[in-house]
């Protein structure tokens, strides 16, 4: 722990910039405000595959006429953590995990929460500079991070109405990381979520979006209805969050051909296949892929003793013997 402190010490006590590669990467959604009024956007880490111990940045608006940050909170497990005003309206973040708050392994984990204040109408970004952030050995992370889209309209738009029976959609997020990303859907989609229109603004490259049936290759267009359960590649030149509402609702089961299908699981928890698959015996290798390094993992096997765990947002191969379903599982 001594020699961990330390380290953090001496990385507080350099500021340089970093050339940021494909890993790890910090996401804001997009937040809309009404002039005058106030929000917040939180910087979400999507993964920490060796922990944190703790990080330093430098947060800003590009645009602080449109919206400025007036304040920082930090999580829980910023054990000791300070954010400091600047010139032009730019926090320096500082914060160090003292008691193992951030473990190998963990996702989506929230770094700061800006409090953002709308000033005239027009766009901003949120910038992130000077970004440094050590994990539990002591060693550098290397992470990109997104600019979180900023809007501060007229408020003079009409509100959507509230349902007038039924559950109220939730709102989940599909993290894309640099390159192909294979993803799944795991919920049953909204109503004006349930299409590929959801991806109209990711930078694809000219690479179209994919995926695989019984006939072969599939392109998908915009007005595809996207299916629970089912593998899509996807690729873009820049991370991006896309939103997605979602209802409650039936999902039907998948139905899987003989040989090798593009699948995915239900739910929102990281599942064991054995746990995730109930019911479907056919099955004999299983492989997923993993978008920070642009490479697939190692084969599952379906009778080895395995320490895999099947992600719900991301697709996956499967290969089967003969027909078999995939059913939907809390």
């Amino acid at each position: 722990m001594k020699y961990r402190i330390i380290c953090i010490v001496l990385l507080f006590a350099a500021v340089f910039m970093i050339t940021l590669t494909s890993g790890a990467v910090i996401l804001m959604a997009p937040v809309t405000l009404n002039p005058g009024s106030s929000g917040t956007t939180s910087l979400i880490l999507d993964t920490a595959p060796t922990g944190i111990s703790g990080y330093q940045m430098k947060v800003s608006s590009d645009n602080p006429t449109v919206v400025s940050i007036t304040n920082v909170t930090f999580p829980q497990w910023a054990s000791l953590s300070e954010a400091v005003p600047g010139e032009a309206g730019v926090y320096a973040l500082r914060a160090i995990d003292l008691n193992s708050g951030v473990e190998a392994g963990a996702s989506s984990i929230t770094l700061a929460t800006l409090s953002l204040q709308a000033s005239g109408e027009g766009n901003a970004k949120i910038t992130i500079q000077n970004l440094i952030i050590d994990d539990d050995a002591g060693s550098q992370v290397q992470a990109e991070s997104t600019q979180g889209s900023i809007t501060v309209g007229s408020g003079d738009t009409t509100p959507t109405p509230a349902p007038t029976s039924g559950p109220a959609p939730r709102d989940i997020q599909i993290n894309l990381k640099t390159g192909w990303n294979l993803i799944n859907i795991p919920v049953l989609p909204s109503p004006g979520f349930e299409t590929a229109e959801i991806f109209k603004n990711v930078q694809s490259g000219g690479h179209s979006m994919l995926t695989y049936d019984k006939t072969g290759w599939v392109t998908i267009g915009k007005e595809h209805i996207l299916s629970p359960m089912t593998g899509y590649w996807v690729y873009t030149t820049t991370p991006v969050m896309i939103p997605l509402k979602i209802q409650e609702g039936v999902i039907e089961s998948k139905s899987l051909a003989p040989g090798w299908n593009l699948a995915g699981i239900t739910g929102t928890t990281e599942k064991a296949p054995e746990s995730a698959l109930p019911g479907l015996s056919t099955w004999t290798y299983l492989v997923t892929f993993d978008s920070s390094s642009q490479q697939y993992r190692d084969a599952t096997m379906k009778d080895a003793q395995s320490q895999s765990v099947l992600n719900p947002f991301e697709g996956f191969w499967i290969y089967v013997d003969s027909p078999g379903t995939i059913s939907p599982v809390a």
